[in-house]
């Protein structure tokens, strides 16, 4: 099947924090009504919101160009690069630190989404990191990196057909996780 190929660069919001601006792990807060998420928290199985940080108020308002929505992707960008995270829902206020992109599909009526997530999940970008990464002492992507990366614009329906049927399986094998945690338990 042949499908037009464009630079993924013009269609995402690429950001990640700036800096450290001096944010330190002992700043994190037990509680508060601002969430960070750090390296950790990116899993396998996506986001591990238990082992998210919280932050204050102001170092939450300082960068705002990485304050989350929901449908934002996240990649790992440092150390073990290529873990990647959805946003489905936020219920508080919510940044990441400094290892990791915020990715956010700036065309939505081309590009679904949940496309571009499962296209970051795929041995074809697995593939792409370990060429970008090769040799690398301190592995580490880049902002440029994912300007040039060549992504299969398909026609907005194919996508959403195969989106669906890439989420019904994702559910069903999140409900199978489900059935044999408790047999085990």
């Amino acid at each position: 099947m042949k499908f037009k190929t464009v630079k993924l660069g013009d269609y995402l919001y690429i950001k990640g924090r700036i800096g450290w601006k001096g944010l330190k792990k002992k700043e994190y807060l037990d509680k508060s009504g601002f969430r960070i998420i750090n390296g950790e928290s990116l899993t396998e199985n996506g986001i591990d919101w238990n082992k998210a940080g919280f932050i204050s108020k102001e170092r939450y308002d300082e960068s705002p160009e990485i304050m989350l929505q929901p449908e934002d992707i996240l990649i790992s960008k440092d150390g073990t690069i290529g873990k990647i995270g959805y946003i489905t829902t936020l219920d508080i206020p919510t940044t990441v630190a400094s290892g990791i992109f915020v990715i956010r599909n700036l065309r939505p009526e081309i590009i679904n989404t949940r496309f571009i997530y499962y296209y970051f999940c795929s041995n074809y970008f697995k593939d792409f990191i370990t060429m970008r990464t090769e040799g690398s002492v301190i592995p580490h992507l880049y902002q440029k990196d994912f300007v040039d990366l060549d992504f299969p614009l398909l026609e907005i329906n194919i996508q959403n057909k195969i989106v669906s049927i890439l989420d019904a399986i994702c559910n069903k094998i999140l409900i199978n996780k489900s059935i044999n945690n408790n047999l085990v338990a």
